[in-house]
């Protein structure tokens, strides 16, 4: 499943709250490590929440067989004015995942995989960028 978020996702966990529930924002996140993966609860990419940005967010099949329980992630796209020549534009492009693999696989296997994958996707990205004039 992907999804497109063109204001940025809504912050379902209160991620950009200072305090919520009575808890710190660090508190909050000591409290989520070691947390089981939650559909719809996606990890945050790194931002400057003072600008605007973008989100595609993506997550395996509820209940597929493949090689994951779970998998979803977010990829972040934030333009940054001022970090480029005159007449030019930067962007930053981040990415986070949450995996769940099944048992049987080793997690350096997993690890490969997926670093494997981000490259293709980046190199996708640099070659759709680089085709536009």
């Amino acid at each position: 499943e992907v999804r497109e978020w063109p204001q940025g996702m809504p912050d379902f966990a209160h991620f950009e709250e200072e305090v919520y529930e009575g808890k710190s924002r660090s508190a909050r996140v000591r409290e989520s490590k070691g947390r089981e993966l939650e559909r719809y609860v996606f990890p945050r990419p790194f931002a400057l929440s003072s600008l605007p940005h973008k989100d595609i967010s993506m997550q395996s099949v509820e209940k597929d067989d493949g090689e994951f329980r779970m998998y979803q992630g977010v990829w972040r796209m934030q333009p940054l004015p001022g970090c480029s020549p005159p007449g030019e534009s930067a962007m930053r492009l981040t990415y986070a995942v949450e995996v769940s693999p099944r048992p049987y696989l080793p997690v350096a296997l997993v690890e490969g995989r997926i670093a494997q994958d981000l490259c293709a996707n980046l190199k996708a990205i640099r070659a759709s960028f680089m085709g536009r004039d």
